[in-house]
């Protein structure tokens, strides 16, 4: 005889629900004391089984003078209840079909998640974000000015560690006061020539992921997570990148 036990289950039935189903099919109609001399659940189990039985149309009671006996419902029964669950999944298949394109707009792929971070504490959490997220390029347009002053060199060492260790690389497009200043290795570094460009924020690329730094007042930041935002400033950063000579 087949594993009939993983077979109803399958249908969505507990264990126990099964063993009784089985025991009263054995039994003919049973009181809970045969059917717990039969499979051995308790007493308690047995009778919310028979309870889910019932309601699922699979067992039925039968008082038989003072005693309430409960006998399976026939196999041809279960067979019934396991095709109408079949068209019920076949049905929610269908829905789930139909609503799969509003299900994708949900989804974190096409829809960005924003963080937002305020002052030098969640600037310092945005960096270790970034560290977190193991890049391995990152472009970079920024004011290394405005970060001296906002940020010690004790808040950028993580992120300075992570980049030397993993020898991710960088491109940084930046506006500094000391053009001449060697950056650290593998990074390739522009200094912006154009006087009309004032730059006080830091924008940075990385994975899908785009941060955005203010280092104005208490300084603002906000990280997207949006792989179409980050290829489109990547896109700008590349214009920007390949128009400075040095």
């Amino acid at each position: 005889m087949r594993n009939i036990i993983p077979i109803l289950k399958s249908l969505g039935l507990l264990e126990s629900e099964v063993k009784t189903y089985i025991a009263a099919l054995e039994l003919g109609p049973s009181s809970v004391l045969d059917l717990n001399k039969k499979i051995g659940l308790s007493r308690q189990a047995i009778y919310t089984a028979i309870e889910s039985l019932i309601e699922l149309g699979l067992m039925s009671s039968v008082e038989k003078g003072k005693k309430t006996l409960f006998a399976a419902e026939s196999p041809e029964r279960l067979r019934s209840f396991a095709e109408a669950k079949l068209k019920k999944m076949e049905a929610t298949v269908r829905e789930i079909r139909d609503i799969s394109k509003d299900l994708a707009l949900i989804q974190n792929g096409d829809k960005p998640v924003v963080k937002m971070f305020e002052g030098k504490e969640g600037l310092v959490s945005l960096l270790q974000e970034l560290v977190n997220s193991k890049p391995h390029h990152i472009d970079e347009f920024t004011n290394e000015d405005a970060i001296a002053n906002f940020l010690t060199d004790n808040d950028l060492k993580p992120i300075k560690d992570y980049l030397d260790k993993s020898r991710a690389t960088t491109n940084l497009l930046s506006k500094s006061s000391n053009p001449d200043e060697n950056v650290r290795k593998f990074t390739k570094r522009k200094v912006l020539t154009r006087k009309d460009i004032d730059v006080n924020a830091d924008i940075t690329v990385y994975n899908d992921k785009v941060a955005l730094m203010t280092f104005r007042g208490n300084g603002i930041s906000v990280l997207i997570d949006s792989k179409d935002i980050a290829d489109a400033v990547r896109s700008l950063f590349k214009l920007a990148w390949d128009n400075e000579k040095k």
